[in-house]
């Protein structure tokens, strides 16, 4: 049996400006800015869809991937 793969986006903090383009584009609503400062993933909503990694104008948004245990 092949391993289940997960995958989410993850903010790179340091360079995010907290424009909130991604806040606007996930279907989920898996992103927020926190304190006005970065962009943050909530784990649990974010499904993987890559939405706001083409959209942040920063470019600031990578998905990441892993295995998951079943």
């Amino acid at each position: 049996m092949l391993p289940k793969k997960k995958r989410m986006a993850e903010v790179l903090k340091k360079h995010c400006v907290a424009c909130g383009v991604c806040v606007n584009v996930c279907p989920r609503d898996a992103i927020t800015i926190y304190r006005g400062i970065h962009a943050a993933v909530n784990e649990e909503r974010c499904i993987g869809c890559s939405k706001c990694s083409k959209a942040c104008p920063a470019g600031t948004i990578q998905m990441m991937e892993w295995e998951v245990s079943q």
